[in-house]
């Protein structure tokens, strides 16, 4: 009996315009997409994984999430001058460095050098390239630098002071090593041009947790193109966490920072916190701590068409602390045990677009608490909860999203204020465990969504006493206005994205 009623609802939703709209999912063809999901996955996790090497399986319903505009890389920048090689007492350099990074810096950071008395070493006056580094140091500073091979490996921390760059030429490899505490603090330019940094194996005797990291600070940038990092930095998101760049609000960056067509293997997380205009695009993350993207406090980034896979602590991609005019497009998110692109706390004029998210195990997207926000032509396929859950949020458009076989609701809809509204629309629901689920939400206003695929479940939790009204709309009323779930007071105050009021 259940069955049979499963297919006449689905039968009644193909006669309308929720039946209609877009070509479904047969239990072969979404066999199909399954296996195909598998094969991005795998080729994307892999450990030489590129862009070019996983475009060629993103073909049928997956042609969407590849870019056909070329991207425009940005130039290198330049500090004028030749740089020196100096030192600087290494508690001062600490105490700079928590002074103006702030954001959870371990305390006990000092516990990991060899040698309280170990300086660091310190770049200023211009631009210096890492083997003229590693050859003065040779010079000045025997115990600071040594060669392994290829790859220098520092014993010593490395200070970029605000007049000054370091850069790492094509095939430089700079190793920090682990056992003696080493990390880069950088006020300048770190430029890494198709070389590499990394930290060492081995433990710390001092501070066992500790990894090595790089932090940008004040009005440093960080610019890296065919890089690879790895192995660098503690658990968790802050200053310390990997890869960061830490903004001030008195000494704004005058370098656009930016990571493209690099990988990131075993990096804690990039954290981008207080800072602007930062382009991260066609990079791989993998196996990383926390979120492998994090950004708080941020304006104006372009996160485009990178692999983010297998974060194992925390979301793919998390952006919170009121960042705004953000686009997240092209990017393929999988297996991350978060949710797939996490936005929160305040986050405003959001752009998440043609992405792949599979596999995740806390959804595929999530938004708390953010305004003005646009989910658009995303595949959201088999996470293990929901496949895009909004809370507490405002003005949120989601179109043409497609929504298949997440073990929770395509989209849910919860703890939305007296005065939210959110817009559904053109959105394809195929084999969730419930098509779209509501715990005290406000106004949603549903046009032209596609449930034929969906069934029996279309309307859950709260939503559920709509299932009537949905059935009975005509194609010609739903192409006319929107069904509306919830209506607000039409003198309700409502939030306006063009002027930010």
């Amino acid at each position: 009996m259940r069955r049979s009623a499963s297919l006449l609802l689905a039968g009644l939703l193909a006669s309308t315009a929720f039946g209609a709209v877009a070509e479904n999912l047969d239990h072969a063809a979404l066999a199909k997409l399954t296996r195909q999901i598998n094969q991005v996955t795998d080729r994307a996790g892999a450990g030489d994984a590129t862009l070019e090497s996983v475009e060629p399986l993103l073909t049928e319903r997956l042609h969407g999430i590849a870019a056909t505009a070329p991207l425009q890389v940005p130039a290198f920048a330049a500090i004028e001058g030749k740089g020196g090689l100096h030192t600087i007492p290494v508690d001062f350099m600490l105490a700079q460095m928590r002074l103006q990074t702030g954001a959870r810096f371990n305390a006990n950071i000092d516990k990991a050098f060899t040698d309280a008395n170990t300086p660091a070493l310190f770049i200023r006056g211009g631009t210096i390239t890492l083997k003229e580094l590693a050859a003065a140091a040779a010079t000045q500073f025997p115990d600071a630098v040594e060669k392994n091979g290829e790859t220098w490996t520092a014993k010593w921390p490395i200070v970029i002071w605000s007049d000054s760059g370091l850069v790492l030429e094509e095939g430089d490899r700079l190793e920090l090593s682990t056992r003696a505490g080493a990390f880069v603090l950088n006020a300048g330019l770190l430029q890494v041009n198709n070389g590499s940094i990394s930290g060492s194996s081995g433990v710390n005797d001092g501070l066992p947790e500790f990894k090595p990291f790089i932090v940008t600070a004040m009005s440093g940038a960080l610019q890296a193109r065919q890089a690879e990092f790895s192995n660098l930095g503690f658990p968790g998101s802050g200053s310390t966490s990997g890869i960061s760049i830490i903004g001030a609000a008195l000494l704004p960056a005058k370098i656009r920072s930016f990571f493209v067509e690099s990988a990131f293997d075993r990096v804690s997380g990039v954290n981008l916190l207080d800072t602007h205009n930062v382009l991260i695009a066609q990079n791989r993350f993998r196996d990383a701590d926390g979120p492998a993207i994090a950004m708080k406090g941020v304006n104006r980034a372009r996160i485009l068409s990178n692999i983010v896979t297998g974060s194992r602590q925390a979301q793919g991609i998390n952006i919170q602390n009121r960042s705004s005019d953000i686009e997240i497009a092209h990017n393929l998110v999988l297996g991350n045990r978060g949710s797939g692109i996490f936005l929160a706390n305040g986050v405003r004029d959001i752009k998440v677009s043609a992405n792949l998210l599979s596999g995740n195990g806390r959804g595929g997207i999530s938004v708390v608490r953010g305004t003005c926000v646009e989910l658009i032509d995303n595949m959201v396929v088999s996470n293990r909860q929901v496949g895009i859950k909004v809370r507490a949020s405002d003005q949120l458009a989601l179109s043409q999203n497609q929504l298949i076989s997440n073990s929770g609701p395509g989209i849910s809809v919860t703890e939305q204020g007296p005065k939210a509204a959110l817009t559904i629309d053109d959105n394809h629901f195929i084999a969730n465990r419930s098509g779209l689920h509501g715990s005290s939400a406000s106004e949603v206003a549903l046009t032209g969504n596609d449930f034929a695929g969906q069934s029996p479940i279309l309307l859950d939790g709260e939503f559920a006493s709509y299932v009537p009204q949905l059935l009975r709309i005509s194609s010609t009323d739903a192409a006319a206005q929107p069904f509306i779930i919830h209506a607000n007071e039409q003198s309700s105050a409502r939030t306006d994205c063009q002027s930010g009021s």
